[in-house]
């Protein structure tokens, strides 16, 4: 229950942040039909220019993949403008997380031209459990795996550490927010012991909210990703 309330905090949270921003251009919001049944929602946002014969870096990260005025999170404003392909959905919150991100990772590289057929994790707050546990056990499909104030929860060792051996991890977190810089601090130390990359970026003056990356800003530190 606690870990529930946590987790629509952080999602109301983060999408009232982005009430007052730019209508969206270039959105989609689809249905994708899941083996063994079900469907699955989620928004992608591309770029103005999209050519399908252009690979696009990815990101994969936490929306309800329904109709809004503006993006969730930290891609406010008009995604369609920063060059990246943007999806937001669910997936990773369900109870077969792993299985219907599959799912869906397989068909986004179907349908879009994706820049080496892996994608970029991102996970916000309490949310980034989620996308760091899916993320690590499919860490093969994954070029990153971000945690904006976030990071996972159990620290990835025996099977779990071989399988993200080429991954990278990035931590983006602000220097006034104490607990989530400490965290972030203690999982990013003890990936770059293992041996796996990890990078940290900390805010000067940010909160846990960082307002200070909304937009371009927060792609332009992706970039780093690539």
């Amino acid at each position: 229950m606690r870990r529930t309330v946590f987790l629509l905090l952080s999602l109301c949270l983060f999408s009232a942040c982005s009430m007052a921003q730019n209508q969206l251009t270039n959105t989609r919001f689809e249905l994708m039909a899941l083996k063994g049944g079900g469907k699955l929602k989620y928004a992608i946002h591309l770029p103005d220019d999209y050519d399908p014969a252009k690979a696009y870096p990815t990101i994969i990260g936490p929306g309800e993949g329904t109709r809004e005025e503006s993006p969730s999170y930290y891609w406010h404003g008009k995604p369609s403008e920063y060059g990246w392909i943007i999806v937001e959905t669910m997936a990773h919150f369900q109870n077969d997380a792993v299985n219907q991100m599959d799912q869906l990772l397989d068909h986004l590289n179907e349908q879009y031209n994706v820049e080496g057929d892996k994608f970029h994790m991102v996970g916000f707050s309490a949310n980034s459990a989620n996308s760091f546990s899916v993320g690590i056990a499919l860490a093969h499909r994954f070029h990153s795996l971000v945690g904006v104030a976030g990071f996972p929860r159990k620290n990835p060792s025996g099977a779990d550490l071989e399988r993200v051996k080429n991954t990278q991890f990035y931590f983006i977190v602000g220097d006034q927010d104490s607990y989530w810089m400490k965290a972030s601090q203690r999982a990013h130390d003890y990936l770059k012991g293992e041996g796996i990359q990890s990078t940290m970026k900390i805010i000067k003056n940010g909160g846990h909210v960082l307002t200070e990356i909304d937009g371009k800003p927060f792609i332009e530190l992706m970039e780093a990703m690539r």
